[in-house]
């Protein structure tokens, strides 16, 4: 029989069983930047911006990780040149530890590859959530930034996902379905009062100084509506240098490092450090895991 989808409430009221049945101290070791990348609706850019943000970040001498948390259809390791032997699906079904999924990319980046057309582990359950955070936060510990590419939708599994990050960089586009899918996602994340900051990109423009009228159309609907305010990161414009791009091909800012969107690209990573702080590893107050339990608790 088909497994049917179980209801946030119920596995938000497992997770939160399991959790807090477990000590939540503060972290007191140094601990990654954990950046969540969104989008409302698929096709967005979202993971060509996630990838190319790591690559850049690699570049400036950052030890980064990027775990791709679409658990059905994650294509990340296509994007960074790599086939892993095991995704993140062996890890969560303790069939594998963290050291045989975490692979080193040729790009630099290190990734935990997500699933690829499995059905099972997009619906996973609270057991198999724990053990998600508690690899998000082994990953933490030895890197300085942490890229969460969360699947696309308004799925309970990606919003949970996304509580265990600082910060969100919720990718969109200038259309109506997409920056409707967008508020949708703004929605769910301002039920959590406590939740992360969310920062906006705007991709695929097809007027340079499109994206800043598109962020302010969404940051004033989130800000008189839902309360939740927003930032803007910038836009990238849309270029058949990204659109028309092969798998296997090199990320944009390796291949074509000159072009405008590559520039896009550094220039959004610049706006980031400046709306979050510097992008390096320290002693958090709390780590991944005691970072989701206090938001899940709403506290």
């Amino acid at each position: 029989m088909e497994r049917q989808l179980e209801p946030a409430s119920n596995l938000g009221r497992r997770l939160m069983q399991r959790l807090l049945g477990r000590p939540t101290v503060a972290a007191a070791h140094r601990e990654a930047r954990v950046i969540a990348v969104a989008s409302g609706k698929g096709g967005t850019g979202k993971s060509f911006v996630s990838t190319n943000l790591a690559v850049a970040l690699h570049r400036m001498g950052r030890r980064v990780a990027v775990v791709d948390c679409d658990f059905g259809l994650g294509n990340a390791h296509l994007l960074l040149g790599v086939n892993p032997r095991h995704a993140l699906h062996h890890l969560l079904s303790g069939e594998v530890d963290l050291a045989q999924v975490l692979v080193r990319t040729p790009f630099g980046p290190d990734l935990v590859a997500g699933g690829s057309g499995i059905s099972g582990i997009a619906e996973f359950d609270a057991r198999q959530f724990v053990m998600l955070a508690r690899c998000l936060g082994e990953v933490a510990s030895d890197h300085d930034v942490v890229i969460l590419d969360c699947a696309a939708g308004l799925s309970t599994q990606t919003v949970l996902t996304m509580l265990g990050a600082e910060h969100v960089v919720l990718v969109t586009n200038p259309e109506i379905a997409a920056l409707t899918d967008a508020y949708a996602l703004v929605k769910c994340l301002a039920r959590h009062g406590n939740g992360p900051e969310v920062h906006l990109v705007v991709n695929r423009v097809m007027v340079p100084g499109q994206g800043r009228p598109t962020f302010e159309r969404l940051a004033d609907v989130s800000r008189r509506f839902v309360g939740k305010t927003l930032s803007y990161l910038g836009e990238v414009t849309d270029n058949p240098n990204v659109s028309h791009r092969r798998l296997g091909q090199p990320p944009l800012i390796v291949s074509h490092e000159e072009c405008s969107e590559s520039k896009s690209i550094r220039s959004i990573l610049a706006g980031l450090e400046v709306a979050v702080g510097p992008l390096l590893a320290g002693i958090p107050s709390e780590g991944v895991e005691q970072r989701l339990v206090h938001r899940l608790r709403g506290t």
